[in-house]
């Protein structure tokens, strides 16, 4: 059984645990110092975090501390706090998951991942040789210098890796300690891009079509059927799917709607079947007409991918992300962590290196185009890049699972970059006019501390850097 959806305590802590043994698993990190770097937000009342987020007074957030107990042959982890327990299981290479009985049997069999990189180098971008001087590509090392010291000038903001791309080389990377170029850190809703990009390489595959409706046979007898492909990258299939994550929703402050645990955070929190949780839910608005930042969108994705590659085998499908994208371009590190129905969780729970997005950034700056390959067609790249404007308006510039910066999300970074964005300001920004990628990752605790500003300067000069 899942854990309730509205006991929202239990959801809550259960969501931390899971996040605390991915950081342990993934990354070498305490738990503990987890809870308090990723996830005690998750945790915490909802008057907690709108006080650390908008009142930038974090001391009741920063005051929860979880009783933890792992038992390391099992690999489970067991969080206790406010008379609340909660509980999280490793699956593998799958990675971790919540689960509602630590004793409960895994719903789906693990499978080994491979990792095996296939250019063996011959790329355009050769991340894993010698990082290039900056001056060779035309960079003003100045203030590439100055971007670099200002993104790690501030500890409490926790900045964990910068790299930076240039015409294809690799200009600035660093780590703050201890962490370095081989830690896996997590990227949040970053992962929404890439399945975007998984859909470009079946697309190109032949495998689904933008434009194709009927999605799904549960909602082959109702207005669902009308929904399409791109209304899901374009996060607006219009599912009544409740969450507090859109362009005009207080994110600081809601957590759950009378007494229910949002669905949005829900499928990472319940330990449910995530799939079939989003396409049970029905229709609320009209398919591409309503943009809202909903989990639902990513995941059903990831569905209708598994539906058309494998056939819906679900344990086949565990490693068809590795073979047909993230292998091909050398991005090695990355692991997509699944619900314990071994669903993907791509939406929000993905672990990768720097280096790792730094290859996805690329891909995208190149149009799909990777070691003599055409992983996804230019078309589906300029659909990654399209403002959906028939289903946001003029309250965000979104297209395909990303955000464009034709609104200046990013002051001081040009109209045309494209962001792929996670909480606590995950970025990978991909410039084309400049041929430049960013990479920042960091917890997201140290959003509280004034981070917003300081990466807005900081993408600012670098982007001065390279013009």
């Amino acid at each position: 059984m899942p854990v309730a959806q509205d006991d929202p305590m239990r959801c809550g802590l259960s969501w931390a645990t899971k996040v605390c043994a991915s950081g342990a698993v993934h990354t070498g990190r305490d738990p503990a110092r987890t809870f308090l770097e990723s996830c005690n937000w998750m945790a915490a009342s909802d008057d907690a975090v709108h006080a650390a987020i908008v009142d930038r007074d974090p001391g009741a957030l920063m005051s929860l501390r979880p009783e933890i107990e792992v038992d390391p042959d099992a690999e489970r982890w067991t969080f206790h706090l406010d008379g609340v327990t909660a509980h999280a299981r490793r699956f593998g290479d799958q990675g971790v998951a919540v689960v509602a009985d630590p004793d409960e049997e895994a719903r789906f069999a693990p499978v080994a991942v491979p990792r095996d990189g296939r250019s063996g180098g011959a790329t355009p971008l050769d991340v894993d040789g010698v990082t290039a001087e900056p001056g060779v590509t035309g960079a003003d090392v100045g203030l590439l210098a100055e971007a670099e010291e200002l993104a790690f000038a501030r500890r409490e903001q926790m900045t964990n890796a910068l790299v930076v791309l240039h015409r294809g080389e690799l200009i600035v990377e660093r780590y703050r300690d201890p962490f370095d170029a081989e830690t896996r850190f997590e990227s949040w809703s970053m992962g929404k891009t890439i399945a975007a990009t998984l859909f470009g390489v079946a697309e190109h595959a032949g495998l689904v079509d933008l434009d194709e409706s009927d999605l799904f046979g549960d909602w082959a007898a109702d207005d669902r059927r009308h929904v399409r492909a791109r209304d899901l990258l374009n996060m607006a299939s219009g599912l009544a799917f409740s969450g507090s994550y859109g362009a005009t929703e207080d994110h600081s402050r809601k957590r759950d709607d009378d007494g229910r645990f949002l669905d949005h955070i829900y499928v990472y929190a319940g330990g449910v079947d995530a799939h079939s949780f989003c396409v049970d839910k029905p229709a609320d608005d009209p398919p591409g007409t309503a943009g809202r930042y909903r989990n639902c969108d990513p995941i059903l994705t990831m569905g209708l991918l598994r539906e058309r590659a494998v056939d819906g085998d679900v344990q086949q499908f565990l490693t068809w992300p590795y073979e047909q994208l993230l292998n091909r371009i050398d991005a090695t590190g990355m692991v997509l962590e699944t619900d314990p129905f071994g669903q993907f969780l791509i939406s929000g729970h993905d672990y990768g290196r720097a280096r790792d997005w730094a290859r996805i950034g690329q891909l995208h700056l190149q149009r799909g185009a990777w070691g003599g390959e055409q992983l996804f067609s230019e078309e589906f790249a300029d659909f990654v890049r399209t403002p959906a404007r028939h289903a946001w308006g003029d309250r965000s510039a979104y297209g395909g699972f990303a955000y464009l910066n034709a609104d200046r999300i990013i002051p001081g970074v040009p109209d045309d970059a494209i962001i792929m964005s996670g909480g606590g300001r995950q970025r990978t920004v991909v410039v084309p006019s400049l041929d430049l990628v960013i990479v920042r990752l960091g917890h997201i605790n140290g959003q509280v501390f004034g981070l917003a500003d300081t990466l807005d300067e900081v993408f600012s000069r670098i982007c001065a850097a390279v013009r």
